[in-house]
């Protein structure tokens, strides 16, 4: 599986301690790393990470104790970041500058699972205090660091797809 994207003890600290707070978040954020690196298709990703991500997917979330706690909020919030994630995606390869600028914010939705986790275990002033950290963590790559892996991340998926063409023929 891919890796971590925030340390243990800032997800402990944003959720107040909340161990499965921290494990929902964590797992999401995996899986959805996982899933943009299958649809980018500009890296081999082993069987084994595969099979780890569906099984976080289908068996490990749905049986976390906070979000099966929290499921209604935070579910929609998950399908709101989902089908950003894949405005952002269709935004970013057929669109212009201004479309890159609109998925550059788009893409980070899964921000707001973090924020209104922090919501729903230390109230709205908390979450807004851990809304604000997390969105400068999130866009820490900034814009024109997101521009130049756009960049590289067509030319790997360009490369990948002519090697996959190179072995079937």
């Amino acid at each position: 599986m891919p890796k971590h994207f925030f340390e243990r003890d800032q997800l402990l600290t944003w959720f107040k301690g909340n161990a499965a707070a921290a494990d929902y978040v964590d797992m999401v954020c995996r899986i959805a790393h996982l899933w943009d690196d299958l649809i980018d298709r500009d890296k081999e990703v082993p069987d084994d990470e595969i099979n780890q991500g569906f099984f976080e997917a289908l068996i490990r979330l749905p049986r976390n104790a906070f979000y099966r706690s929290h499921f209604d909020h935070l579910n929609a919030v998950l399908i709101n970041a989902v089908s950003n994630w894949q405005i952002a995606t269709k935004l970013e390869r057929d669109g212009g500058n201004y479309e890159k600028s609109i998925a550059f914010v788009l893409r980070s939705s899964y921000a707001d699972l973090i924020t209104q986790s922090a919501l729903i275990v230390g109230g709205e002033k908390w979450a807004c205090q851990v809304g604000e950290e997390v969105r400068k963590a999130t866009h820490g790559e900034t814009y024109d660091g997101y521009i130049k892996n756009l960049t590289q991340e067509a030319s790997d998926r360009a490369r990948m797809k002519a090697a996959r063409q190179a072995k079937s023929n």
